[in-house]
């Protein structure tokens, strides 16, 4: 699985570079809140895109992985607390009831 995911991010970074290099040429103005830059090269509007991109997907990744590893933690809890009652239960002598008919 891993392979393919290589073989996937390889191909897609060929294509990338391929449309960057027949757009170098295609200046673009990007407006950005007020402030406007005129005159600016889409293949590096294309490549600052993707790296804000990954940049916010990896903040988003390390976030859920703390709340993973959070949660994880307290179910860890509860199970050492679920086992040692489970332990106090099984040494708790059985009442025997005897009925005589």
């Amino acid at each position: 699985m891993y392979l393919f995911a290589v073989i996937i991010i390889v191909i897609f970074a060929i294509f990338g570079i391929i449309i960057g290099a027949q757009n170098f040429s295609t200046l673009v103005t990007v407006n950005i809140l007020r402030k406007q830059i005129i005159d600016v090269p889409l293949t590096f509007v294309i490549i600052y895109s993707v790296a804000a991109g990954i940049i916010l997907a990896f903040i988003l990744a390390i976030i859920d992985q703390i709340r993973l590893k959070a949660m994880i933690s307290r179910h860890k809890r509860t199970i050492d607390e679920l086992r040692a009652e489970l332990g106090s239960l099984k040494t708790i002598p059985a009442e025997e009831e005897t009925e005589e008919i």
